[in-house]
């Protein structure tokens, strides 16, 4: 388990994805709090994220990475 004081001075979105896999029991390493906090950033600020934070959360999925890229572009929108 993670100190949370070791952890105050992250961003916002790395320390949700810090504590979220502290919720699921997972010993994240360091590659899957990098998804994690890419999937926060996605869900929290839709403007913001470009296309390779889309890659890095479906990896090689071509078609995970359209249905992502699709979904944020209508949010966006919004």
């Amino acid at each position: 388990m993670m100190n949370l004081d070791d952890i105050r001075t992250l961003s916002l979105p790395n320390y949700i994805a810090v504590l979220v896999s502290e919720r699921l029991g997972i010993d994240a390493t360091q590659e899957q709090i990098d998804i994690i906090e890419s999937l926060v950033l996605m869900a929290t600020y839709p403007r913001k994220v470009k296309d390779r934070i889309i890659k890095k959360c479906v990896g090689n999925d071509e078609l995970g990475y359209f249905f992502l890229y699709l979904k944020n572009k209508d949010l966006r929108g919004k």
